[in-house]
Order: C-alpha cells, then structure tokens, then sequence
C-alpha cells in the first residue's frame, strides 16, 4: 500500500453503452484521517487531470532522478507566476499541520503505543520546523501551489519525461517543502543530481541545504495526520518511526547533515 499523504480512494474505468469510457473515484474513508475539505466540489474540480506514461516503483538511476528534478523544477516555475483562479480553494501545508501530527504522535505516545524516546526526539524536530516555516517571508519565489505528494506512485515516466499525476493532496505551501518530501523516496546518492536538474528551472536559495534537511523533516511530520488514522497503522508506524528517529531525525535535532548521506530511513 502506497502510505500518501491523500486518503487511499478506489478508482474504476467505467465504460457507457455507447462506449465511452470514465474514470470513477469514490471518495470513502478507511479510517478517521479523512478531511472534510478533500470531498469539496471545488477541490475535487481541481484534479481532475490524466495524461500517459507508466509508474515505476521507486527512482532507479541517476538519469530518472535528473528527470524528476526537472519536472518538479518547471512545475514551480509555473506555479511562481500563475495567476489563481477567484473560485480555486486548496489547503495550506503550514505549521498548523505539524502541530496537529505533534499533539496526535503525543496522546500515542502517552497510551504507549508509540516509543516515548523516539516521539520526544520528533516532538523537538517538529517545534524546530515550526519556527523555521514561521520565520520564513513568504514570496512568490518560495511559496504558491505545490503537489506536496511527488513520489513514485504519483510520477509517470514517458518517453524522457516525467509527469506528476493525483494532485489530490496539492494546496499552498513553500516550494521546498514539495523537494523535502520527495526526497524521503529519493536515495541520498541521487539527490545532488536531482538538485541541479531543478535549478535549471527554478531558483534555490542560498542555505538550500538547510531549509531542504527542515522540509524533509516537516514532509513526514506532516503526513503523520494520515499516516496516524490509518486502521493498520498501528502494525507498520512504530516501526517507521524507530527508523526516522535513529537516523534523519537524530540528525536534524543533533546539527548534522544528512541529505546527500547515510542511510535513508528505509533500508
């Protein structure tokens, strides 16, 4: 199971009488993460796009890492100069978020169903991107409609071209944000490569590295509003938490650097 940040909805092809074909997506809660917002009509209007290509389960090379940096540096680029729509509603991925995962990884962790150790190490990264996100101005070169859910279930790859598919999860939010979290799919060894792709596109600023270590860090905190009203996330969470804290968490909260090394939380 892809465990994205949008609520896992099924999708049918339904063909009429006269054969014509359709896409049906019933929006149906597995759990208690489901946000009012994401049954809107106006958000559901917003996503309704296809095009061609086929997935890949994770990025195997170099070449697909350049690639998807280019995508998602031509897809900011277009974003810092589109002009929203009056009738157009997303959400914002901001610190109040975070906040909410923080106060639900907390009640975890009190029932002990969560390692207090390993919360109180993600309790002390989250406070830390908070006041980060908050003491950031907000531009049009660094905020604006993001994807926020670019990993390898949400790219097709076409010819030489990714495309990002299921914007269900888009809303406002810091460019880098949207890198931090596809970068919690990409290897440490091909993210430098991804980096220059994208900055053939759009700008990054002068300590990327920094604000990209917080976002990575503020991607997962934020998903953890999904992640924790999942029936099944009890079997699978604890141990994913382990991981983050002992090895990027650790990092962050400790001043070391770990984007373009170590051991990424999966392996």
């Amino acid at each position: 199971m892809s465990k994205s940040r949008c609520v896992i909805v099924p999708i049918y092809k339904v063909t009429d009488l006269e054969n014509n074909s359709y896409s049906l997506r019933l929006h149906i809660s597995k759990g208690d993460a489901f946000e009012q917002i994401w049954s809107k009509r106006e958000v559901l209007q917003s996503e309704m796009v296809w095009v061609e290509g086929a997935q890949k389960p994770f990025i195997p090379t170099i070449e697909d890492a350049r690639a998807v940096g280019e995508m998602i540096g031509k897809l900011h680029r277009q974003s810092s100069t589109w002009q929203i729509p009056g009738s157009f509603e997303r959400p914002a991925c901001d610190g109040s978020r975070i906040l909410q995962s923080l106060n639900m990884l907390k009640e975890r962790a009190n029932t002990g169903l969560l390692d207090a150790g390993d919360t109180e190490l993600l309790l002390h990264a989250g406070e830390r991107i908070i006041n980060l996100m908050n003491s950031i101005e907000r531009t049009t070169s660094n905020w604006g409609m993001i994807h926020a859910d670019l990993i390898p279930n949400n790219l097709l790859f076409y010819e030489q071209e990714v495309r990002p598919i299921d914007f269900g999860a888009c809303g406002f939010g810091y460019y880098l944000f949207d890198l931090g979290w596809t970068f919690s799919y990409i290897h440490p060894a091909f993210r430098e490569q991804l980096l220059q792709s994208y900055s053939n596109y759009h700008l990054l600023p002068g300590n990327y590295i920094e604000l990209l270590e917080g976002f990575f860090v503020a991607g997962q905190l934020e998903t953890m509003n999904f992640w924790l009203g999942l029936p099944d996330s009890q079997e699978w969470l604890p141990e994913h938490i382990g991981r983050l804290a002992s090895r990027e968490i650790y990092a962050y909260v400790n001043n070391e650097s770990f984007l373009f090394g170590g051991v990424p939380h999966w392996e």
